[in-house]
C-alpha cells in the first residue's frame, strides 16, 4: 500500500511544507491541494484513473448547474441515475463482458477483447457526488433571497474537483458529505501544535492495526480459510473469528491513517468506527461499523423508500432492500448479496423481537451475551463476504460437519479461551485513543521523541515482510 512507501512519505512531506507556507493564501492553498490529489492519483494509481475522475467531475459540475437552473426533480434524478449507472458499469462490467462483446459482434463491431479497469476510488467519489447533487437540489427548494443560478451550494469547478479527488478519502472513505467538506475547505486553516498529539496517536494506531495485528492475523487465518477441509472445528472457528478481527483492524487502521493525514492538512473527517464489536445488536453494530456508509444507505436509500413511515411490514421490506443493495455494492457475486441480506434479515428479526419485548436483559451478563451473540452473527456473515464464490463458502460451512472427528489440541482450546478473555476485556478499550492522546500530552517534551522512536522501532522490528493492500481499497 503506497501510504507505507518511502516515496509517498517524501512527496507528502514536501507538499505538507508548501501547503502550510501558503496558509494565508486560501485560494492558492486549495489549488495546491487539488494538484496534489491528482498527482497522487496519477503516480500511485494511473493516468487512466485520473482521467476518468476528471471527466466524471466535469459531468457532476454540469449536472449541478442543470439542477440549480431547472429546479427539476427529473433532472436531479436523471443525474443521480447516471452516477449509479456509471458506478454499476465499471463495478459489474466483468459480469456482462461476454454478453456486451457478443452484442457488438452482432452489429458487426468485432473488437478485440475489451477489458475495463475499475477506477481507483470510484465508489467513494460517486457517493460523495450524490451528496453534492442532493445538497444543490434541496437548496434550490429552500426559501431564500438568492436569484437564479445563485444557489449557495453550487461550487466552482476547482472546488468540486478538489472535493471529489480529496486524497485521504478517495480510496476507501470515509464518505465525507459535501457540506461537511466545503465548510472546512472554505475556511482558513491554521496549524496548531495541539493537533500533533492526536495525529501521532492516529498514525501509531493505524500502523499497529494494519502492519502488525491485521497482517499477522491474515498470515495465521489465510491457510485455514483457503483449505478448510484440512482443519478441525476449533481451527475453523478461530479462522473466521480471526478474519472478523482482521477486517476491523485493517479498515479502521486505514481510517486512522487517513484521519491523521487530513488533520495534518487542517481537515477533520467524519467518524467511521466506534467499537463495533461491542454492539449489543445489529442496529447498534451498524451505528458503529462503517458509519459513513451506513448513514449514507439510511439517508439515500432507506428513508427515500419510505423508512418507518409506511407501517411495520413495509419497513422490514425497505430494510431488506437497503441491505441487499449494500451487499451488491460490495461485489457482483451472489455471496455479497447473501451477506447484505443476512444483515437485513437479522435486523428484521431484531425488530420483531422488539415488538414482542424480547431481549437479553440489562445486567452485565445480559449485555455480554448480547454482544457475544451479535459478534457471532456478524462473524458468520463474514463467511459470505470473505469467499467470493458460493461454492467456496458452502465448502467452509460443510467442513464443520466433515471435520467433526478431527482431533482438537489443547493449545487450540487455550487460543479459544484467550480470545474469549480478550472479548471480555474489549470494552475497556472504548476510550483508548483518547487516553493515549491525554497521556502523550503529559509526557515531557524531551522524552516524547525517545518513546515514539522506541514504539516505531518495535513495530518495524516485528513487522512481517510485505504488507497486503487494505481490504476496502478493492471496493
Amino acid at each position: 500500500m503506497f501510504f507505507f512507501s518511502i516515496e509517498f512519505g517524501i512527496v507528502f512531506f514536501v507538499f505538507f511544507v508548501l501547503y502550510w507556507l501558503l496558509r494565508t493564501h486560501l485560494t492558492i492553498q486549495n489549488l495546491l491541494l487539488l494538484v496534489f490529489n491528482y498527482a497522487i492519483l496519477c503516480y500511485f494509481g494511473s493516468f487512466y484513473f485520473a482521467l476518468v475522475l476528471a471527466f466524471y467531475t466535469l459531468f457532476i459540475f454540469a449536472a449541478s448547474y442543470a439542477i440549480a437552473s431547472s429546479e427539476s426533480k427529473a433532472v436531479f434524478l436523471a443525474s443521480v441515475a447516471f452516477v449509479v449507472c456509471n458506478l454499476s458499469f465499471f463495478k459489474y462490467y466483468s459480469s456482462f463482458k461476454d454478453g456486451f462483446e457478443n452484442l457488438l459482434r452482432f452489429f458487426g463491431l468485432d473488437f478485440a477483447d475489451i477489458d475495463v479497469l475499475l477506477p481507483l476510488g470510484l465508489s467513494f467519489y460517486s457517493f460523495a457526488s450524490i451528496t453534492y447533487l442532493r445538497a444543490v437540489y434541496e437548496a434550490k427548494h429552500t426559501p431564500s433571497d438568492y436569484v437564479l443560478l445563485a444557489n449557495p451550494k453550487l461550487e466552482s469547478l476547482p472546488n468540486l474537483a478538489a472535493y471529489l479527488s480529496f486524497f485521504p478519502t478517495i480510496i476507501a472513505g470515509p464518505i465525507m458529505r459535501s457540506d461537511f467538506f466545503f465548510e472546512q475547505f472554505k475556511s482558513l486553516r491554521f496549524w496548531s501544535a495541539k493537533n500533533a498529539h492526536p495525529i501521532i496517536v492516529l498514525l501509531l494506531f493505524g500502523i499497529v492495526k494494519k502492519v502488525l495485528i491485521a497482517t499477522y492475523i491474515q498470515e495465521y487465518t489465510q491457510p485455514i480459510l483457503t483449505n478448510p477441509l484440512n482443519y478441525n472445528i476449533l481451527e475453523l472457528i478461530i479462522g473466521i473469528c480471526g478474519y472478523s478481527v482482521q477486517i476491523y483492524c485493517d479498515f479502521s487502521g486505514y481510517v486512522n491513517l487517513v484521519c491523521a493525514f487530513a488533520l495534518m492538512l487542517g481537515f477533520v473527517l467524519p467518524p467511521n468506527f466506534n467499537m463495533p464489536y461491542m454492539a449489543r445488536n445489529l442496529k447498534d453494530f451498524w451505528s458503529r461499523w462503517h458509519i459513513s456508509l451506513s448513514t449514507f444507505i439510511r439517508d439515500f436509500i432507506y428513508i427515500p423508500l419510505g423508512g418507518s413511515r409506511k407501517g411495520f411490514v413495509l419497513t422490514q421490506i425497505f430494510v431488506l432492500i437497503a441491505f441487499g443493495l449494500s451487499g451488491i455494492w460490495h461485489g457482483n457475486t451472489i455471496n455479497f448479496m447473501i451477506w447484505g441480506l443476512l444483515h437485513g434479515i437479522g435486523l428484521v428479526v431484531l425488530n420483531i423481537m422488539r415488538v414482542l419485548s424480547l431481549s437479553f436483559g440489562a445486567n452485565y451478563l445480559g449485555r455480554y451475551l448480547a454482544s457475544l451473540v451479535t459478534f457471532c452473527f456478524v462473524t458468520f456473515a463474514w463467511i459470505f463476504f470473505y469467499y467470493k464464490d458460493l461454492d467456496d463458502s458452502m465448502l467452509f460451512l460443510s467442513a464443520f460437519s466433515t471435520n467433526f472427528s478431527k482431533p482438537i489440541e489443547l493449545s487450540q482450546i487455550g487460543i479459544v479461551l484467550f480470545l474469549l478473555t480478550l472479548f471480555s476485556l474489549y470494552p475497556l478499550c472504548a476510550n483508548l485513543e483518547r487516553w493515549c492522546v491525554f497521556y502523550l500530552y503529559k509526557i515531557p517534551s524531551l522524552l516524547k521523541p525517545l518513546i515514539l522512536g522506541l514504539i516505531l522501532l518495535v513495530v518495524f522490528c516485528f513487522m512481517p515482510d510485505g504488507i497486503p493492500n487494505f481490504i476496502y481499497a478493492g471496493f
